[in-house]
């Protein structure tokens, strides 16, 4: 898990994350590549060679998501900009939870800015 490292590029999701502050890159992983599910803090590498650190969400999201389909999520902290269709490269750095439903989405982004803290510790920034 930690240590572990893939690569995807940035599709379009729902856009769900910004309108609770947490935008997020929809990553399509590479066929056959493994990704452990939970709540992780991350380093991502992008296209021009830019280092950013944030966190990483890989699951069903069952908070917003009534099917099965396995997303990769990725916000990345103080970054803003365009990333569809970018390669990203992402570093597990830390697992932080596993994924769980919450009753509301304020309470799934209460537990997001728990996670935030969480990440930043982990990657010590």
């Amino acid at each position: 898990m930690e240590g572990s490292v893939f690569e995807g590029t940035v599709v379009q999701g729902d856009r769900l994350g910004r309108t609770i502050g947490f935008p997020t890159a929809n990553l399509k992983i590479d066929d056959g590549t493994v990704v452990p599910a939970g709540v992780f803090a991350c380093r991502a590498t992008l296209n021009n060679g830019t280092v950013c650190h944030g966190m990483m969400n890989v699951g069903i999201r069952p908070t917003v998501n009534l099917g099965e389909e396995r997303r990769v999520e990725v916000h990345l902290f103080d970054f803003n900009g365009d990333l569809y269709g970018q390669r990203l490269r992402i570093e597990l750095l830390g697992f932080i939870r596993g994924e769980r439903k919450f009753e509301s989405l304020e309470a799934l982004k209460d537990q997001l800015e728990k996670d935030r803290i969480s990440a930043r510790e982990r990657l010590g920034i």
